[in-house]
């Protein structure tokens, strides 16, 4: 399954062909980000973060304290959210884990999957920008980058600074539900919403109250 071109990607940008369009903005530096010599285009970050200090709430447990409720606690509540103005910084510490945001939104057709992969330069320095890789045909929404530096120095980061990398393949056209878009398809909030499906999470709390008994 061979990667989309540059030119290839530049033209599902135009194409008049609304089912096969693949919609990225917005793209400040055209030239720069997506180049005919290259397989991918280069996204950069926005301005939303959300920072999780999780030796201040002990263990995240998705069933801890659940005792018969049918929908697990929120994950919102481990997450503040920092806004950060164009021009402004934000620091990334050693070992210290952060959400971002990208400034594009995006909308991928039916017939292309994606994969998030960090620019080297970054990687050389330590740091690792997407553990979730892969992009589900048909998602729309910003997309959301976990952040790690797993360098020694601390990084400063800046909206707008380019981040990722966005590669595309072609793949069978598939039919679409709201259900098979996932969770996070069509919104631009970062932060986490469930670990698990309401199915697993009930056969999962089931088996656990009759354990108990």
């Amino acid at each position: 399954m061979a990667a989309l071109s540059g030119k290839e990607i530049a033209a599902r940008l135009t194409t008049v062909n609304l089912e096969e369009r693949l919609v990225i903005g917005p793209i400040l530096e055209p030239d720069e980000q997506l180049r005919d010599d290259q397989a991918s285009i280069d996204l950069r970050l926005g301005f939303e973060f959300a920072l999780v200090a999780p030796s201040s709430y002990g263990v995240i447990d998705e069933y801890e304290g659940v005792k018969g409720a049918l929908t697990p606690p929120s994950l919102r509540t481990f997450y503040t959210k920092k806004y950060v103005p164009l021009g402004n910084k934000i620091v990334i510490h050693p070992h210290q884990f952060i959400l971002a945001s990208t400034l594009e939104y995006m909308r991928l057709p039916k017939d292309l999957i994606a994969y998030v992969i960090g620019r080297s330069t970054w990687g050389r320095l330590g740091l690792i920008v997407a553990t979730a890789v892969g992009v589900q045909p048909g998602y729309a929404g910003t997309l959301t980058l976990e952040l790690r530096n797993l360098g020694e120095t601390p990084l400063s980061l800046y909206p707008g600074q380019a981040i990722a990398q966005l590669f595309f393949h072609k793949v069978d056209r598939v039919s679409l539900t709201g259900q098979a878009l996932g969770q996070y398809s069509g919104i631009t909030d970062i932060l986490p919403r469930k670990m698990s499906s309401k199915q697993t999470f009930e056969k999962i709390r089931l088996i656990m109250e009759k354990r108990k008994h």
